[in-house]
Formats: structure tokens, C-alpha cells, sequence
């Protein structure tokens, strides 16, 4: 999927070298956007898509994403009985972890306290299973769009 979805950013495909449709010219950006547009996407998988693949994780949407998506987890969270001190600060590790971070990270305690301010025991004994329970979330959500997508091109073929 991350083949079709690279198609749309134009820095990273050079068109007439790196072919992903068998060398004929019949799938092109435009038909990946025309595939997304009807692939009825939720508005958490489109934002999960547009942080992963299209350049929008900056530092910055990442933190304002991480805000939004608190709502979400807000139950899971109060269920839990986590402390409501780190819910923004766990959805946040969550999701910098999920589209931020280069392909060689290996997630620890320390380096999930300088992503969220909190000391590394804070880390260990209050946030880390439900970092881990958010970015399976995450990473569940951004699958099931990624299938929609790929429906989407596979029917205009």
C-alpha cells in the first residue's frame, strides 16, 4: 500500500524509472487520490495517512493530533484508572512513536521521557502499556485505511 501512496508525493517518485504498475502507464497519481477520495476514510484514518505518508508529521501536528485524539482514548484511559496528568502526554508518545521516529528507533523508558517531559519511572510504571494499547489503535486504524485505499485502486484498474 505505501507503494500507491507514495505516488502522490512527488519528491519521492521519479514517474519513468520507478514503475509500480508492471511499467504501463495506467495507474497515476491522479487515480490514487481519486481511489482515497471515494474510499470513505474516517477522519482519524485520513489524519493517520496524511501524518505517515504525505509530510504532514511535523513536530507541531503531531502535538495538536495528539490533543484531539485524547477524546478519544479519554475512557480507555478512566478505566484504566490513569491519572489524568498523563493523558495527553501518552497519546503523544503514541503518536510521535507512530509517525515521527526514523525506522531504527527501539522504544525505551528514557527515550519516551524526553518525548513527553515525565521522568523514565514515571514512564515505566504509569504510561507504558497504555502507550503500547494507543499505538496498536493507531496502528489498526491506519491498516483498515490503507485496505480502503487499496479497494478503491484495485477497482479502478
Amino acid at each position: 500500500m505505501e507503494k500507491y501512496l507514495r505516488l502522490l508525493n512527488p519528491k519521492s517518485i521519479n514517474y519513468e524509472a520507478d514503475r509500480i504498475d508492471g511499467g504501463s502507464a495506467s495507474l497515476t497519481a491522479q487515480d490514487v487520490l481519486l481511489a482515497m477520495s471515494y474510499a470513505k476514510l474516517s477522519p482519524l484514518q485520513d489524519n493517520l495517512i496524511r501524518l505517515k505518508y504525505f509530510g504532514a508529521n511535523t513536530k507541531t501536528n503531531v502535538e495538536i493530533f495528539s490533543r484531539v485524539l485524547v477524546g478519544r482514548y479519554q475512557p480507555l484511559f478512566d478505566a484504566a484508572g490513569v491519572s489524568q496528568v498523563y493523558h495527553e502526554s501518552i497519546v503523544l508518545i503514541a503518536l510521535t512513536e507512530f509517525c515521527l521516529v526514523p525506522a531504527s528507533y527501539k522504544p525505551t523508558d528514557r527515550k519516551r521521557e524526553v518525548i513527553c517531559g515525565f521522568s523514565d519511572t514515571t514512564v515505566r510504571n504509569h504510561m507504558k502499556g497504555h502507550i503500547e494499547t494507543v499505538a496498536a489503535d493507531l496502528n489498526a486504524e491506519l491498516i483498515i485505511g490503507e485496505d480502503k485505499i487499496f479497494t478503491q485502486v484495485s477497482k479502478t484498474k
